[in-house]
């Protein structure tokens, strides 16, 4: 039984044909996914739905009955309600009082009933697996993924009956994402339909049934997840075949080590970390959030405490710290791209040109704009940074072009070792793909690199080696031809141990 129907509704902007007639249909109580790269259409088509854009043709019907929200307000008015990746709330204020905002429970004088707006959060909470939050603790007191779980609670009390999620998972470790997604199965048996945006195609597989595909702008198919592949929905996304989803992994023949890492300790988040980092190689980690993967990370660039063990860098004696780092051409990507990787408001020019401050930086302190403009520009050119020109702000790009950026910076300081860590999160799948691409040609050029990543397919398609983390410890070191995803989570979460003389597991 269809519930949303979407006929030939376009959107265009100055120069921009946002939406192309696009036509599909949302079956009631299911999860509908919308994916897409980046410039698909999907965040108009979400705008529009939400009443915060209007269309400049086409029609929408909502349960049988014609809907054109004017307002965000006139959508929330007909039960939908969009959860983005951005919330919502009133940091200052508590669960029940945001859960509840607009519908206060009040007493005989007007006053606010807190008892009863405790209840009735309560209740509610209890039927989102999150019982055990307090709905008089304050949200800004709250984890992201207990965030998102009041942003839908207060769905929820508005009787949604179509919840638009924009990527849900985007800022989520693990541990939280598989709460969501219990959270969302519940809502699709409660009768909830759902229309879920994502760039996380795991996700799809696992929690759509119908998933549309959308690309510059117009509608390319609406199917069934049941009996769909990988490979069919990437190439609807991006509009060409992949032989392989990651380019050709080069054999590693160097033995020249770049870093070495011995009994390395930080508190109880790297407990007796051992390694070495050859050229030409890239050493993939793996392990479940807080498992230290991205500890390890900021230990090597200085951005951890490290209170024992030695590291030699170029065969050298390292104490880490940002500058001495960058001095030793080690650079480190953050999983945090908009809060440390880019400066959001500043150009693109000023933000690759940050890096090599010293390079640029005359006898008397000033700039060689020159200079900058032409490692910004070359920079620009070798990622295929999409922008109009370089004094772009860098707020004003899309995430995928973000995180080129945020390259960019690295490789301005032509770096032997870069450390990337997450660098495919939330990104579309045609920058990865540009992004698995930046790493193998990194290792071709005999650089080295550790990537960390949640994402076990990413590490197993472009790693050498793999170190799964556990609780702080490597819990393994194996070569990735000879292993495989189901092998790796099981280290990951404890329930295997090397074998005696098994040959893939090396420490």
């Amino acid at each position: 039984m269809s519930f949303l129907e979407i006929d030939r509704l376009s959107k265009a902007y100055p120069g921009v044909q946002a939406l192309k007639d696009v036509t599909f249909v949302v079956e009631a109580g299911h999860v509908h996914a919308l994916v897409g790269e980046n410039g698909a259409g999907k965040s108009t088509l979400i705008k529009i739905l939400a009443g915060a854009v209007r269309p400049d043709s086409g029609s929408i019907m909502l349960d049988g009955q014609p809907y054109h929200p004017h307002t965000p307000k006139d959508a929330l008015a007909a039960s939908v309600s969009t959860i983005y990746q951005i919330f919502n709330l009133l940091p200052d204020r508590s669960i029940a009082h945001n859960v509840l905002l607009g519908r206060e429970i009040r007493g005989p004088l007007g006053l606010l009933d807190i008892g009863a707006m405790h209840r009735q959060t309560a209740q509610i909470l209890e039927q989102l697996y999150a019982g055990y939050l307090s709905p008089a603790q304050p949200v800004d007191s709250l984890k992201v993924g207990e965030k998102q779980i009041v942003e839908i609670a207060r769905s929820l009390v508005n009787e949604s009956r179509l919840m638009i999620m924009d990527e849900p998972t985007s800022a989520l470790n693990q541990v939280e994402a598989t709460a969501l997604f219990n959270v969302i199965r519940s809502l699709r048996q409660q009768g909830v339909t759902i229309l879920y945006v994502s760039h996380r195609l795991d996700e799809i597989f696992e929690l759509a049934d119908t998933v549309t595909v959308m690309r510059d702008g117009a509608h390319i198919a609406t199917q069934p997840v049941t009996g769909l592949t990988r490979g069919l929905l990437v190439e609807q996304m991006i509009g060409r075949t992949l032989e392989t989803i990651f380019p050709p992994r080069q054999a590693t023949t160097s033995t020249e080590s770049l870093l070495v890492v011995d009994e390395l300790n930080s508190g109880n988040r790297l407990i007796d970390i051992s390694f070495t980092l050859n050229r030409g190689e890239v050493l993939g980690v793996a392990g479940l959030s807080g498992s230290g993967k991205t500890e390890l990370g900021q230990a090597l660039y200085g951005d951890q405490r490290i209170d024992s063990g030695r590291i030699t860098l170029h065969g050298k004696p390292y104490n880490p710290n940002p500058g001495k780092a960058l001095r030793n051409r080690l650079v480190y990507l953050p999983e945090d791209r908009k809060g440390e990787g880019v400066f959001q408001e500043m150009s693109i020019r000023r933000n690759i040109g940050l890096s090599v401050l010293e390079r640029l930086t005359g006898l008397f302190g000033f700039m060689n704009l020159r200079r900058e403009r032409e490692i910004a520009g070359q920079q620009i050119r070798r990622l295929d940074i999409r922008t109009p020109h370089m004094e772009q702000e860098v707020l004003n790009l899309s995430g995928g072009n973000q995180q080129k950026v945020a390259l960019a910076k690295c490789l301005s300081i032509d770096p032997e070792i870069l450390i990337l860590v997450e660098p495919t999160q939330g990104i579309d799948v045609g920058v990865k793909f540009e992004v698995y691409q930046f790493i193998v040609d990194q290792v071709a050029a005999g650089r080295a690199v550790v990537l960390i990543s949640s994402e076990v397919s990413e590490i197993l398609g472009l790693s050498h080696r793999i170190l799964v983390m556990r609780e702080g410890r490597i819990a393994a070191e194996l070569v990735t031809d000879a292993t495989d995803q189901e092998e790796v989570l099981r280290y990951a979460i404890g329930e295997a141990r090397p074998a005696a003389g098994t040959p893939h597991v090396l420490g």
